[in-house]
């Protein structure tokens, strides 16, 4: 299980710069210009950056029956076991941005939880799993669906505060209205970039350092949009590994978990094999490039 962490400082607060939205200007904090990064003890050794290498596993449902995007309970907590027990060090979203950003290092092996959709299976069926064996998670939330559910299975923002108060629990923007950011401008373009961050940073407190694309769907107009908006990165869909300086962070991989896949996935998706995608490269890397 991961090391507890280490009391972090009082940091003062984000500063603010004015945005235009639809209705007015507001004053709002600014997601690229972050607090120092919490320093805190890993289970695992720091590794040089060239052999770091992090999947982000990407989750949906929990228990919704025989659904592709609905796993089975009993298959991520083996999941989880399975990291545990292979060394790999279950880090928080900002850590692996920080990490990409070149200020901070992390070990050779790297996961990151993400759970995209906002649904109440998050809460009712992985939520206990995670807090139980306090694993740092982030949650994909469109925020129109949470701000009028209606018949939607999502989960309220008493629910979502109640994850992110625990210090587990990460919030990135999956859009308002779930909406493909391909082709889309003007008024529904704001909606899913700058609403949804705005929503989030008031409902939860603070504003997201990240994107996750609804349907995966990118381009780099939609990559260039996310990066205007004010994120820090922004993650796709299509499964590969993720290296210091490996591209973009406007369009980093996940790799989606699906119904009946068990902890045997996971020893492909580390193998050498699949990790050797991807290689390292010095002049790409902000740590090295400042150098």
């Amino acid at each position: 299980m991961p090391a507890p962490t280490t009391a972090a400082a009082p940091t003062p607060p984000p500063p603010t710069r004015t945005v235009a939205t639809e209705t007015a200007t507001v004053e709002r904090p600014v997601a690229d210009a972050p607090p120092e990064p919490e320093r805190r003890t890993f289970a695992q050794p720091l590794a040089p950056r060239s052999e770091t290498r992090a999947l982000v596993l990407l989750y949906h449902a929990f228990n919704r029956g025989a659904q592709p995007l609905s796993v089975r309970t009993k298959d991520f907590e083996a999941q989880l076991e399975w990291l545990a027990d292979s060394g790999v060090e279950i880090v928080s979203l900002s850590e692996l941005v920080e990490f990409l950003e070149g200020k901070r290092d992390l070990p050779a092996k790297v996961a990151l939880i993400s759970i995209d959709d906002g649904l109440t299976s998050v809460y009712t069926k992985a939520w206990p799993i995670l807090k139980a064996r306090r694993v740092r998670f982030s949650v994909g939330i469109p925020t129109g669906m949470l701000e009028d559910p209606k018949n939607a299975p999502v989960m309220t923002w008493d629910q979502v505060r109640e994850m992110v108060a625990s210090g587990l629990c990460e919030v990135a923007s999956h859009g308002h209205m779930h909406r493909r950011l391909v082709n889309l401008s003007g008024k529904r373009q704001w909606e899913e970039l700058e609403l949804s961050r705005d929503i989030i940073t008031q409902r939860i407190g603070a504003p997201p350092v990240a994107y996750y694309y609804p349907l995966g769907a990118y381009d780099p107009p939609a990559a260039e949009a996310v990066k205007k908006a004010g994120y820090r990165a922004a993650f796709r869909a299509t499964g590969a590994p993720i290296a210091a300086g490996s591209g973009s962070h406007f369009w980093l991989p996940r790799v989606s978990i699906f119904h009946g896949e068990g902890a045997g996935v996971l020893s492909h998706y580390y193998g050498a094999k699949f990790l050797g995608q991807i290689r390292y490269r010095e002049s790409l890397d902000p740590a090295r490039a400042s150098r």
